[in-house]
């Protein structure tokens, strides 16, 4: 742990351990060697502690300011999935204390330790049987296959979960629960009797996010780690959040993979009969792709620092102008996901215009950029977002949140 050190102290140390990670990226991703063994150096630099409020032992870094680590780590997945979760935690509290929704100051102090917290959100496969001749929502059928049960001696969770990104590195799992006729959020810890994460990930791309299964056996849950999500506006503020982080990703690998074709580019020897220059680093075709990716790379990253800053005026209004501020963040939101799908996209596939045919060699691995831009992309799809932003455009209105107005028995403690 790094004690007091201040905001630039981690940038500092997480620019670092990315610099070597980066190196030895395509090693790792050719022999599936995982990045367990990375982890804690991660979790040493104190990126858990950015967006965790002083109070509680974080730094209290705004969105705005801390999102440039979230793709410079390489391990996205691991921190971002805790930050995706503490981060809110505090603006959950704020904005909803009038609806006498409290956080456990334990969890928001682990995190202040440098604890993470990873997701068990989505179930594995489509919609099952229709329950009471209905069918069932599209949220539900993409988080059941967990629930909540009271033994006699307290509440219980069990259950799978299949889409538990990072999870499998985490101090704590926060699970999304179908929960009498809404949802809530269950806090459990890794180490708990009877949870379970497995690396059994079979994408083609982010291989090495342990987004695997977790199991829960009959899991002891404390009342007071059950967090409803019968708010409206917290629902919105999480969904918007999530994607932040997705597109803060896909904004990150076109910033690696326009450092690597660069490189290549300075180093390529040989050309083609037909080029305008018989070195690569000189010939106005080749530079154009190159500046064609270091211009969406860029752009990918502007969207998302301008969604941040966006985010931040949210967490800061009040009063009247509070739903209008949430409303920027949530079409915002969307607007970067469809606009950084794209871009993250293009950037992997214009890559190999650039870099010639030895780019293709395994032992590079340069294909994991667009594998992993198109993993990534794929987990929200972006033709939602274009309908939502277009249906905001022109009738000025917003989907219902998917998981909010969850009723909770009072014996939760919430």
């Amino acid at each position: 742990m790094i004690g007091d050190e201040d905001f630039g102290g981690v940038q500092r140390a997480v620019r670092r351990l990315a610099a070597r990670v980066h190196d030895e990226a395509p090693v790792r991703e050719r022999d599936h060697l995982g990045v367990a063994d990375v982890v804690p150096d991660l979790l040493a630099t104190g990126i858990g502690r950015l967006r965790v409020p002083r109070r509680y032992g974080g730094i209290g870094t705004s969105v705005a300011g801390s999102w440039e680590l979230s793709w410079s780590s390489w391990l996205r997945p691991s921190p971002i999935s805790s930050r995706s979760f503490v981060g809110i935690s505090d603006s959950w509290s704020s904005c909803c204390s009038a609806r006498t929704i409290r956080l456990p100051r334990e969890l928001l102090a682990a995190a202040g330790r440098g604890e993470f917290f990873g997701p068990a959100a989505s179930s594995k496969g489509g919609p099952s049987a229709p329950t009471d001749g209905e069918p069932r929502s599209a949220a539900l059928a993409l988080t059941d296959g967990v629930w909540l049960h009271d033994d006699g001696a307290g509440l219980r969770l069990s259950g799978t979960k299949y889409y538990s990104t990072g999870s499998l590195y985490a101090d704590w799992i926060n699970v999304l629960v179908p929960h009498e006729g809404g949802f809530v959020e269950v806090v459990v810890s890794r180490t708990d009797p009877g949870v379970s994460v497995v690396d059994d990930w079979n994408g083609f791309g982010q291989r090495m996010t342990a987004s695997g299964t977790a199991t829960f056996e009959a899991v002891a849950v404390r009342e007071d780690y059950v967090l409803p999500h019968r708010d409206a506006e917290v629902a919105e503020l999480l969904g918007a959040f999530y994607q932040f982080i997705h597109s803060a990703t896909q904004a990150g690998i076109a910033h690696r993979a326009s450092q690597d074709v660069a490189r290549l580019v300075r180093g390529r020897r040989r050309s083609y009969p037909l080029a305008a220059d018989p070195e690569p680093r000189h010939d106005a075709q080749v530079l154009g792709v190159v500046g064609e990716i270091s211009t969406r790379a860029f752009t990918a990253r502007a969207t998302v620092s301008a969604l941040g800053a966006t985010i931040d005026d949210y967490l800061v209004s009040g009063g009247d102008l509070r739903p209008e501020a949430l409303k920027h963040v949530v079409v915002e939101s969307a607007q970067t996901q469809v606009v950084n799908s794209r871009l993250a996209g293009e950037v992997g596939w214009l890559l190999f215009d650039a870099a010639s045919a030895s780019a293709l060699d395994l032992d590079l691995a340069l294909d994991r950029h667009w594998r992993n831009a198109r993993a990534v992309s794929s987990h929200n799809p972006s033709i939602y977002k274009a309908r939502l932003v277009g249906d905001f455009a022109v009738n000025g209105t917003l989907p219902s949140p998917a998981f909010a107005a969850s009723p909770v028995p009072e014996r939760a403690g919430v």
